[in-house]
């Protein structure tokens, strides 16, 4: 049963300023159109920022490559997170690692945006602490310790592209809605970028 749109404007009037942008740049994707109606009025109420209304129509729009690629060299020709240069664009990686004892093993794939150096440096950090600690759980640790830096050494030929790689546009899509509303904003790119490890 749907929510009449005069609930979901009370909804929406009651959140704070902090709720109501986290709508807006993160979680807008398949609101109701009329939806965006009641947003724009309660920013427009509270003198916040109008590109919050484009960052939560940004998330309910198809991109194409080319479409995505753009809004990624406002991510790429940012510093480095992790060491701060800015000769290189940046790009995308996912380290994948792996942790065994005994019969219990941990695996995570972690995204990160960084220059090419940076990202082969997660990649063989990850890799060098599956080789050490991923083998010894039986029987997941002897199986997905071979598969887990395979994967790390695949991500690592996509680390230096001129394109922005697959990882990249993964991350551009995510956050469509943070880098439409603050796309000028580099402060605040930055700190979308940051490393969350």
């Amino acid at each position: 049963m749907e929510l009449d749109i005069d609930n979901i404007a009370e909804h929406y009037s009651r959140m704070r300023d902090q709720e109501l942008i986290r709508v807006a740049t993160q979680d807008a994707r398949g609101l109701r159109p009329e939806v965006f109606d009641i947003i724009e009025k309660e920013i427009k109420k509270r003198n916040l920022n109008p590109d919050l209304l484009k960052g939560a129509k940004a998330q309910n729009k198809e991109y194409t490559i080319e479409e995505l690629e753009n809004y990624s060299e406002k991510l790429r020709t940012l510093a480095c997170p992790i060491c701060g240069q800015t000769e290189n664009k940046l790009n995308g990686t996912i380290a994948h690692s792996v942790m065994s004892f005994l019969i219990f093993t941990t695996y995570k794939a972690v995204p990160f945006i960084a220059c090419p150096q940076c990202l082969d440096k997660k990649n063989n950090n990850a890799m060098i602490s599956s080789a050490l600690l991923g083998w010894w759980g039986i029987p997941w640790g002897l199986l997905k310790t071979p598969t887990y830096i395979y994967r790390n050494i695949k991500a690592k030929t996509q680390n230096h592209l001129d394109n922005s790689n697959n990882t990249m546009l993964s991350f551009t899509l995510s956050n469509i809605g943070e880098i439409e509303t603050y796309g000028s904003d580099t402060n605040k790119m930055t700190k979308l970028i940051q490393p969350k490890d």
